[in-house]
């Protein structure tokens, strides 16, 4: 077993991570005990079993990685990059909070009322632009049901101490399958297309996913709208999920302009140009406030469901 110890950059609130992951939609590919998350990673096609545990505190955040079954230190590294980018422990708070301090009392206030709250990403685009596709367009509900159901179906797991972990199947597996295959699992016939369609783009060499990663955000936009079944609001779901572009701003989004509404006291949804003309007090950060006030409005509702 490999295994390091890793001080992300305070605040980190990891009782949050735990309790966004216990609601998410992806939950199938996580297992979570006590202060542990366990996860299984594809590295070349090899299954990596990593678990992560929070030893420390939101301002004095400690965290271990163990890769269970690695097969040498290499792979295990390769796991745990994944792990890092995904709960996104590298990545420091600190300069999101200042400016937002400097340039937006009101969102300041909410930020520091959720201190801590960092993005949950996906290891890559392609995973990003699979579960986009499932997403759209469906309730969280139904969303959860088809991810589940495809990662069963795709069967790429691995055994551990009498349980069963699956990793997201690689695009090799996905593209294996049929359009019937995933219209047997309540999948519409143009998602089932969707979904194959593009793992096989990306099994085939023929979508540059490496190539995504170094383009510009209105770049590798362009480059994901020509795909079929792909608008810019999936496309900028890939590159704040997927990548983790600090700047995405995805105007159209019902949720973000619920919540302007909600926490700014407008009388109206704002619309995408207005959203736009906001978000100029944000530059540079605009994927982080709009993942905290998608955050703090489920968490707004949540408290009202239980009043």
């Amino acid at each position: 077993m490999y295994e390091i110890t890793l001080f992300p950059p305070a605040p980190y609130d990891f009782s949050h991570l735990f309790e966004r992951l216990r609601h998410s939609s992806n939950w199938v590919l996580y297992r979570m005990e006590n202060d542990s998350i366990t996860r299984l990673f594809l590295v070349d096609g090899h299954p990596v079993l990593v678990k992560l545990t929070s030893t420390g505190t939101v301002e004095q955040p400690q965290v271990k990685l163990a890769a269970c079954n690695a097969t040498n230190e290499q792979q295990a590294k390769r796991a745990f990059a994944y792990c890092r980018h995904v709960f996104s422990l590298d990545r420091p708070l600190a300069p999101f909070y200042a400016a937002i301090e400097q340039n937006d009392p009101v969102l300041f206030r909410l930020v520091q009322q959720h201190r801590g709250i960092h993005m949950l990403l996906e290891p890559g685009v392609y995973e990003a632009m699979i579960l986009s596709i499932i997403g759209q367009q469906v309730n969280m509900t139904f969303a959860a049901n088809l991810k589940h159901e495809l990662v069963k179906l795709c069967n790429q797991s691995f055994e551990w101490k009498g349980q069963t972990f699956y990793a997201f199947p690689s695009p090799e597996r996905v593209a294996s399958l049929s359009y019937e295959d995933l219209r047997k699992l309540k999948y519409s016939q143009r998602k089932a297309e969707y979904v194959i369609d593009f793992a096989r783009l990306v099994a085939d060499g023929r979508f540059p996913v490496d190539e995504i990663s170094r383009m510009s955000n209105e770049q590798a936009i362009e480059e994901m709208v020509k795909l079929r079944g792909i608008g810019r609001w999936t496309a900028e779901c890939v590159l704040l999920f997927g990548l983790g572009r600090p700047d995405i701003l995805p105007a159209l989004d019902i949720g973000l302009r619920n919540a302007m509404q909600l926490f700014y006291g407008l009388d109206r949804q704002p619309s995408e140009q207005e959203v736009r003309q906001m978000a100029t007090r944000w530059r540079g950060w605009e994927s982080y406030v709009t993942y905290y006030l998608w955050t703090a409005l489920g968490i707004a509702k949540q408290r009202k469901q239980e009043a």
